[in-house]
């Protein structure tokens, strides 16, 4: 088991600082939220982050920070974790999304919609990766948080964790271990 600290484009007007809708870039107006925790049986996680994806495993759990423009955006002055993602489970490709009856016929159109708009951008390694690895979180134990003030470097101060506290302004953060995830995902879920 493994933690990721991930980054995505918040919209900063949601009290619940959920994704953007549509793509970021690419011009779609019809997309999905990414992750979604709202709109199927159980959260998902679909289209960004396609190699972050890639790597994980069930039980691997997602720590979704908004950026930091997002972030400053929204009125909060550090980083915070928006939500918990701890994958159940790996669909291998989109043809298999596209009948996944927990996923609802609404959600799977966009999704498919949404798909083909970032796939008609992406550099041809990104286009092989991207349809691939859809995940579907553990709807007991993920959870969405949304904004609130308990900001993560000091959560990560608290459990010395100072490596990744001082990569926290980095894109790419360093991933968690399998004892640092249940510490960092206890003490968020405990203050939240």
């Amino acid at each position: 088991m493994k933690g990721f600290l991930f980054k995505y484009d918040a919209d900063s007007a949601d009290e619940n600082l959920k994704d953007q809708f549509g793509c970021v870039g690419c011009g779609c107006t019809r997309g999905i939220r990414d992750p979604d925790f709202w709109s199927n049986e159980c959260p998902v996680w679909a289209i960004c982050g396609p190699y972050y994806r890639a790597s994980l495993q069930k039980e691997d759990s997602v720590f979704f920070v908004p950026k930091k423009r997002s972030t400053r955006k929204a009125g909060l002055t550090d980083y915070i974790c928006s939500g918990i993602l701890v994958v159940e489970e790996k669909i291998p490709d989109a043809t298999k999304v596209m009948v996944d009856d927990r996923l609802t016929q609404r959600y799977r159109e966009s999704y498919k919609t949404d798909l083909d708009a970032h796939l008609k951008n992406d550099k041809p390694r990104t286009r092989i990766v991207r349809p691939k690895n859809f995940i579907i979180g553990d709807k007991l134990r993920s959870k969405w948080l949304g904004k609130h003030e308990i900001y993560l470097r000091q959560i990560l101060e608290n459990l010395d964790f100072h490596n990744i506290k001082m990569k926290l302004s980095d894109r790419r953060i360093p991933s968690l271990n399998e004892n640092q995830t249940r510490k960092l995902y206890d003490a968020l879920l405990r203050r939240s």
